[in-house]
């Protein structure tokens, strides 16, 4: 009997290219990342996950949440990959990372979370609490507007609000209930193997979330940390141009040409490594 697994999507371009995991936030979905998959598409194998499709009565625990990407790997051949979540499902990586280090080549994290403040555990607080009370969507609209309140906001909001409509009350639940299991961030940082490089892309109106994760993200010893200037919590969607290239640019440093080169950037203040003998540093950056 085969083992269960995700639902997914895979865009093969050879056995020579490098594999990269599209993991969707809470309430989204493979089209979410429609903007990456276009052109990563013509650089990277890729394997687009589509959690939300799998409909189970059970309860699910993030374990079983890595377990399930696993065997989706598995199910695909794909021994090692780079993963690119983004919000909760950032977690849902980091996790991954420290259950199954041999099958991560490297994080990059949108919009990223690692540590919930009194501020965001007060708001999930209030979501499940009044998740048997109030329809579902009202609550979703509700919190997609408090974590993307501008204008500029507004298509990142009208996405996912389409894409959590088609949820389902009982698959709203579900993930809901298990967003406080991802309350052990920091713990998992320091059990992350060093070897392991991250990349955090925030959008400097991430009023959330910013701050305390450019504040714990020095904790990690291979990482980087890059702000996109004028942008909101769901970079990918509202920047994503942008968006793509730093992504690109960290996969592959040295080769990443053409698209990359059309990028307008200037000198700044954005950028910080952390890769060199456990010292945290800022260097010069680029501000987008």
């Amino acid at each position: 009997m085969a083992e269960e697994r995700f639902n997914a999507e895979a865009h093969y371009k050879g056995d020579s290219f490098e594999w990269i995991v599209l993991v969707h936030g809470f309430g989204g979905s493979a089209r979410t990342w429609k903007r990456q998959i276009d052109l990563f598409e013509k650089h990277y194998n890729l394997l687009v996950l589509e959690m939300h499709t799998r409909k189970v009565d059970e309860c699910l625990d993030l374990d079983k949440v890595c377990k399930l990407i696993s065997n989706t790997l598995d199910h695909y051949k794909i021994e090692k990959a780079h993963f690119l979540g983004f919000s909760f499902s950032s977690l849902i990586c980091l996790r991954f990372a420290v259950l199954y280090p041999e099958a991560v080549r490297s994080l990059i994290m949108g919009g990223g979370i690692i540590k919930f403040n009194l501020r965001t555990r007060s708001l999930l607080f209030l979501a499940i609490t009044f998740k048997n009370m109030i329809n579902y969507m009202l609550l979703y609209r509700f919190f997609a507007y408090i974590i993307m309140p501008k204008k500029n906001h507004q298509l990142s909001r009208t996405i996912f609000v389409n894409e959590a409509k088609k949820l389902g009350y009982d698959e709203f639940c579900k993930w809901l209930d298990l967003i406080p299991q991802t309350t052990n961030g920091l713990a998992w940082i320091d059990a992350l193997d060093e070897n392991i490089k991250v990349l955090y892309v925030s959008g400097n109106e991430d009023y959330l979330f910013l701050k305390d994760t450019f504040k714990y993200s020095k904790k990690i010893r291979n990482s980087r940390f890059e702000i996109i200037e004028k942008c909101g919590h769901v970079c990918s969607i509202e920047q994503y141009d942008k968006f793509n290239i730093i992504v690109l640019r960290y996969l592959n440093p040295n080769g990443c040409t053409g698209v990359c080169s059309n990028a307008h950037v200037k000198q700044g203040y954005r950028s910080c490594n952390h890769w060199e003998h456990g010292e945290r540093r800022e260097i010069p950056g680029i501000i987008y």
